[in-house]
């Protein structure tokens, strides 16, 4: 069962990342800058099209994170000790990694003039 929920967290960072870069295809096009009126309907519905794909993807990201809970409440994962596990992150690189996440999403959602 480690096998599948690893599996689990695979799809679960794919998604997250197919999310974010249809989130960064809508700011991009929701920059207006007096562009034609063909062109501005083209790209509202592009950001119609992603803004579906963004719900789907939520969904689908909601239904990853059940069966991650599940797995995680039937105890059919595998328990990692932080102290061997070259993945895991001290509580100072959670913090950076935190502050640059928020730092690229503010940078994402600002519409520059």
């Amino acid at each position: 069962m480690a096998l599948n929920s690893s599996r689990l967290l695979s799809d679960l960072d794919n998604k997250i990342e197919l999310l974010l870069s249809k989130f960064q295809e809508i700011c991009q096009l929701a920059q207006v800058d007096d562009r034609e009126y063909e062109t501005q309907s083209v790209e509202s519905l592009q950001i119609e099209s992603n803004a579906s794909t963004i719900t789907r993807i939520a969904e689908e990201l909601l239904g990853v994170t059940r069966l991650l809970k599940e797995e995680w409440i039937l105890g059919q994962t595998k328990v990692v000790d932080p102290e061997n596990d070259a993945n895991h992150l001290s509580a100072k690189q959670l913090v950076d990694l935190y502050s640059k996440v928020n730092t690229l999403l503010d940078d994402v959602t600002s519409v520059k003039k």
